[in-house]
C-alpha cells in the first residue's frame, strides 16, 4: 500500500516535458522503440520506484530484471531517509554555521557570521587570513561560493558590504589542502564524500568516494563542473572519473595527474572523521561527509543531510555485474535484503 501510494503521489508531480525528452535521449544512444522504452519507463517506476532520471542514468533499458532490483532508486532512497533521518535535525546540515559550531572540533578552522559580525571584527578576521571562502548559510552545490584572496589593495569596508549584500554570510579561513591533493588539482579543494549510516548506536561506511575540481572553477561540487570517482579501503582510486555529462577522466585535463591509482593521503583519519561526526547527531542517521585532506590531517568541510544516491551507481564505477548498491545498503539499513520497503 506505502508504495502504491507514494507511486500515485509521483505521477502527479511527474515532469511529463522533461520525460519525454529523457526518454528521446535514450531512443538516440540505445536505438529502441520510443514506444517500448515509455511503457518500460513506467513498469519501472511503479516496480522499482524509478524514475525517469533513474532509468537514464543507470541505462535500465540494458539492465536485466534482476539488475534493475538491486540498485537505489528515488523512491527507495526515500525510505532509506524515511527511516534513519528525523527532518527535524536538519537544521544542523542545512545551516552552515550551526554546522560550524555544532561539529567544531572536527571543522577544525575560523569562521566569522556577518548577520552577527560587526565590520571591525570582519577586519580583524581578514587580517589574520590571507585567503578566505565565503558561502550562503543555506545553500548547496556550491553555489555562490567563492575564494577571496586579501591583501594591501582590498577594500575591507567595501568587500563586508558586498559580502552582506550578496548574502555570503558565512566567512572561513581557507583550507590549505595537502601537498598531494593540490598536485591532482590546484584550483579548488577536493574533499572526499564519505557515506556513514548510524543505526543502532553502530557505523557503517557505506561509501567512498573523491571529488575532484575541472580545474578552473573553485569549487569540486559535481553540479559545478566537479567531478568524482571511488576510492578504496586502501585510500587507492580504483576508477576513472566522471563529470556531470558522463564525460571521464583517466588523467586530469589541467594538471594531467592520472586518476586511477592515485593514493589518498590521510584516508584513514578521513574515515575515523566521518565515524566520529556520525555520532554527534545520531537522530540524522544516513549522511554524507565531506572532508578535505591538509598537510596535518582531515578537516570537516560539511555534512550532507540528504546524500546522492545516484551518482555512486554510475555504469563506470559499477562490477561487471552491472549490480546496484541496494543490497548492502538494505542489509544495513533494515537487516534483510529479501524484505521489500
Amino acid at each position: 500500500m506505502k508504495k502504491l501510494v507514494y507511486y500515485i503521489k509521483r505521477i502527479f508531480k511527474m515532469d511529463f516535458k522533461e520525460m519525454f525528452k529523457t526518454i528521446n535521449k535514450i531512443h538516440e544512444r540505445s536505438g529502441k522503440n520510443r514506444i517500448y522504452l515509455f511503457f518500460d519507463m513506467i513498469y519501472c517506476s511503479y516496480k522499482y520506484l524509478a524514475g525517469y532520471t533513474d532509468y537514464f542514468l543507470f541505462y535500465f533499458e540494458d539492465l536485466t530484471n534482476e539488475q534493475r532490483k538491486t540498485y537505489i532508486t528515488r523512491g527507495v532512497n526515500n525510505g532509506y531517509l524515511k527511516t534513519l533521518n528525523d527532518s527535524s535535525y536538519y537544521h544542523y546540515f542545512r545551516n552552515k554555521v550551526e554546522f560550524n559550531q555544532k561539529f567544531k572540533e572536527f571543522v577544525k578552522r575560523e569562521f566569522l557570521d556577518l548577520r552577527k559580525a560587526s565590520e571591525a571584527k570582519f577586519a580583524k578576521f581578514v587580517g589574520r587570513h590571507s585567503i578566505i571562502m565565503v558561502k550562503p548559510v543555506d545553500q548547496s552545490g556550491g553555489a555562490d561560493v567563492a575564494k577571496i584572496v586579501i591583501d594591501s589593495k582590498t577594500n575591507v569596508e567595501k568587500l563586508y558590504e558586498v559580502l552582506k549584500n550578496t548574502q555570503q554570510y558565512l566567512v572561513e579561513d581557507y583550507v590549505r589542502q595537502h601537498k598531494e591533493m593540490n598536485r591532482l588539482c590546484k584550483a579548488s579543494v577536493n574533499t572526499l564524500r564519505i557515506v556513514t549510516v548510524r543505526k543502532n548506536n553502530k557505523t557503517t561506511v557505506m561509501l567512498r568516494a573523491i571529488r575532484i575540481g575541472n580545474g578552473i572553477r573553485d569549487v569540486d561540487n559535481f553540479h559545478s563542473g566537479g567531478m568524482y570517482t571511488l576510492f578504496d579501503e586502501s585510500g587507492v582510486i580504483t576508477k576513472p572519473a566522471m563529470d556531470r555529462e558522463g564525460k571521464l577522466y583517466e588523467v586530469h585535463p589541467v594538471s594531467n595527474v592520472p586518476i586511477k591509482g592515485f593514493k589518498i593521503p590521510y584516508y584513514e583519519e578521513a574515515i575515523d572523521m566521518a565515524m566520529k561526526a556520525s555520532q554527534k547527531i545520531p537522530q540524522v542517521g544516513l549522511v554524507g561527509w565531506d572532508i578535505a585532506i591538509t598537510d596535518k590531517g582531515p578537516v570537516l568541510i560539511e555534512g550532507n543531510e540528504l546524500p546522492g544516491y545516484d551518482i555512486y551507481q554510475s555504469k563506470i564505477h559499477l562490477s561487471e555485474t552491472k549490480e546496484g548498491l541496494k543490497p548492502f545498503f538494505d542489509k544495513v539499513i533494515y537487516g534483510d535484503t529479501n524484505e521489500e520497503k
